[in-house]
């Protein structure tokens, strides 16, 4: 029976209670469709995992852990009986198995030695980044087969042509919680490759791997010195592993490039394209690595060659995949991710659209990866795009609104492009004429509603595309979105262009739903305004009728900003008093117009009873009413209750309120002070007349005194000496 075996699958089994079984699981389909075996190669699991692997196999390898992977995998393979040998770790799982059901069935395995698959290695815990490495898992058993080196164990020979296969697994092995995880893991690799590069230092294999581990903590330094003792090696005419050999001088440019060391990288690759017999994956690498190069010193025609020349082997890959399977290295695999191709070919892009090379641009644009859940896309690359776009021919702007179209169909990117834009608008000249330039991008967003009319207005009558409808149509979509567009509909002149496109500011205005408009004002004069709140406040009295509910809270706005600013800026010399009297006046304006616009929206009942649920600026109107007619009444205690709620709900007032808090307290101090001078002034008086009592009492004459002092009471009610007067005379009264 064990002779009739067509595969072994054997798995290191550490501690992994969290992915163990879905390792095991993974291949249960392989182990019922295909006559297989699998054998568990216990390194010290633990009782929990033991348990779990005790219900898939009885077949079970214990094996003393000694820092050397290559053991590990020999102790399962000298248990193997089936004619082919799968291997793989209980950190990793199978997303599907049917294509290797398929190999084996049909017996297409004869033609070939060795399988090879994509190992998708996680990044991060929780998420879908990732990155993929071909790896070769699957061999033909012969008798001399076996596992070499202690890390980073392979086969020692391929005993056949490479069969690729679509099948990958997830591998979460790399997915550390933290980034001392991370470099704990590199250092216990690096400590263990440095005793393998002892004994073979020609070895370009552990040479290569030195420098990926020195590349993940970040070392390039050390990393680029690896690569150079391997090609110096190389130079000698004797190493091992010479597959990996072309990986090093990739590395050693892509080691310059993160030391920003551009000038070295654009030196050694140039050199090394042109003298050495590189395979063509890492021609690819070091020629993305030149177009980066180039591009970070200003030098736009090389950086597009070399994006070209990467792009060129893209497309031969693409054609034939196979054909370069037996280029794969780590160092290598990695070369057209999408990650790595956004980097090359978006500096191509850039540099094609400041060359003014549009179509070039398009074509390698159209190779960036635009489908996955997560993609990588240069806003270098974006930005080139967007500020070409102004200065553009029609020929090129065609190509460029094409890309952008593209872009913002992912919603992640589109607000990005938009305050790109906004900001090329802002140094660029004519602001309509840059807004135009970006119309016809798809996009639902307000800004290119907002240029879909500036371009419509600047084509020639007989040119036009649009419809007055549609172009009203777009006007509301724009004013709708008020928080945000009302400055650019007031710089680039949305309605003026309307108007020449025959639609009316007043028929669009009065299509924005009420609370749109009302939150747009508030957002305005809360976060906007400025300098344009006249310009603005003139415009919309033109428009709108004045009685119009629109303008209600606009007026309300426009009277206490004018006064905050006023306030805040605390110039002109028109002193306090004036000062005051207009601020008071404004919040007399702002009342008027919120009271008024309560009273059309809401029952008398709750503006009578339910104030509080109001919103929080129309609340502050009838608090603001308090407050003035307080002040007016003299009612200086109530009057600060009453601004401590407005300072609640209205906190874009705040600076205003502090002032008119000030202006208080110096009412209230002012008030003290004539009360002070009265009591002052009574005291003084009382002493004049109690001396004149004095002497009335002295000289017997009772009677003056009695009608004095009686008096004298009804002022002084505590006052002793004038209680004794009273005693004494009332003793006297019939003298």
């Amino acid at each position: 029976m064990s002779r009739n075996l067509l595969l072994t699958i054997s798995i290191l089994i550490s501690n992994r209670p969290d992915t163990v079984r879905k390792c095991l699981d993974s291949v249960k389909p392989l182990l019922d469709s295909v006559a297989s075996e699998l054998i568990l190669v216990d390194t010290g699991c633990g009782e929990q995992v033991r348990h779990i692997i005790e219900e898939y196999t009885d077949k079970i390898v214990d094996f003393e852990w000694c820092n050397d992977f290559s053991k590990a995998r020999n102790a399962g393979l000298r248990k193997a009986k089936g004619k082919w040998f799968l291997f793989l770790d209980d950190d990793e799982w199978f997303e599907d198995v049917a294509e290797f059901i398929r190999f084996f069935n049909s017996g297409e395995y004869k033609k070939y030695g060795l399988g090879a698959y994509t190992q998708r290695n996680y990044l991060t815990e929780g998420t879908n980044v990732y990155s993929e490495l071909l790896v070769g898992r699957m061999v033909r058993l012969e008798p001399d087969i076996k596992f070499v080196y202690s890390i980073h164990e392979n086969f020692n020979r391929v005993p056949g042509p490479v069969k690729k296969f679509d099948v990958f697994v997830h591998h979460y092995g790399y997915a550390f919680k933290t980034q001392a995880e991370s470099d704990a893991h590199s250092r216990r690799n690096v400590s263990l490759l440095l005793i393998e590069h002892e004994k073979s230092p020609w070895n370009m294999k552990h040479t290569l791997q030195l420098a990926q581990e020195y590349n993940a903590l970040n070392q390039y330094d050390k990393s680029a010195e690896m690569s150079l003792e391997g090609i110096g090696w190389y130079k000698k005419g004797k190493v091992e592993e010479s597959f990996c050999l072309n990986s090093l001088f990739s590395n050693e440019i892509d080691c310059y490039i993160q030391l920003k060391k551009y000038q070295d990288a654009i030196e050694k690759g140039e050199r090394y394209l042109r003298e050495e017999k590189l395979d063509p994956l890492v021609r690819a690498v070091i020629s993305g690595d030149l177009a980066v190069s180039y591009m970070e010193q200003g030098n736009e025609e090389k950086a597009l060659e070399h994006a070209g020349l990467y792009w060129d082997i893209f497309k031969k890959k693409l054609a034939n995949e196979e054909a370069y399977i037996e280029f794969v290295t780590i160092m290598t695999s990695e070369c057209f991710e999408p990650r790595n191709r956004s980097l090359v070919l978006g500096n191509g892009v850039r540099a094609a659209a400041r060359l003014g090379e549009a179509a070039r641009a398009w074509e390698l644009f159209q190779d960036l990866e635009w489908k996955g859940n997560a993609i990588f896309i240069s806003n270098e690359m974006l930005r080139a795009i967007v500020s070409r776009m102004p200065d553009a021919a029609p020929s090129e702007l065609e190509y460029y609104t094409k890309m952008c179209s593209q872009v913002v169909e992912r919603k992640e990117l589109e607000q990005y492009m938009v305050d790109t834009m906004k900001e090329v608008c802002s140094w660029h000249g004519n602001r309509a004429d840059v807004i135009a330039r970006y119309g016809g991008i798809k996009s639902a967003h307000w800004f290119f509603r907002l240029a879909d009319i500036m371009a419509e207005a600047q084509r020639p009558e007989a040119e036009r595309k649009l419809t007055s409808e549609e172009v009203e149509n777009l006007a509301v979509e724009v004013w709708e979105n008020i928080k945000q567009s009302m400055p650019y509909i007031k710089s680039c002149g949305m309605m003026e262009a309307a108007g020449r496109l025959g639609v009316g500011a007043r028929q669009i205005l009065e299509r924005i739903p009420f609370y749109l408009w009302n939150d747009g004002i508030l957002y305005f004069y809360l976060f906007g305004g400025g300098a344009d709140i006249d310009w603005w406040n003139r415009e919309l009295s033109d428009i709108l009728p004045q009685e119009s509910m629109f303008m209600l809270p606009w007026r309300a706005c426009y009277s206490v900003h004018r006064i905050k600013l006023e306030a805040e800026s605390d110039q002109g010399g028109i002193g306090e008093e004036a000062l005051y009297s207009r601020v008071e006046e404004g919040l007399w304006e702002y009342v008027r117009n919120m009271t008024e616009l309560c009273g059309r929206l809401y029952l008398p009942e709750i503006l009578d009873q339910r104030l509080d649920v109001l919103p929080s600026e129309r609340q502050a109107a009838y608090y603001m009413r308090d407050l003035l007619e307080e002040m007016a009444e003299k009612r200086y205690d109530k009057a600060l209750k009453s601004l401590k709620e407005v300072r609640r709900l209205l906190p874009g007032m705040d600076n205003v309120m502090k002032r008119y808090l000030k202006w208080i307290d110096l009412k209230i101090k002012q008030e003290k002070q004539a009360a002070d001078q009265v009591a002052s002034e009574f005291q003084v008086l009382a002493r004049q007349i109690k001396s004149k009592v004095r002497t009335f009492m002295d000289t017997g004459q009772f009677q003056a005194a009695r009608s004095v002092v009686g008096q004298l009471q009804a002022l002084l009610p505590e006052d002793e000496e004038v209680r004794r007067w009273q005693e004494r005379l009332s003793r006297t009264e019939g003298e």
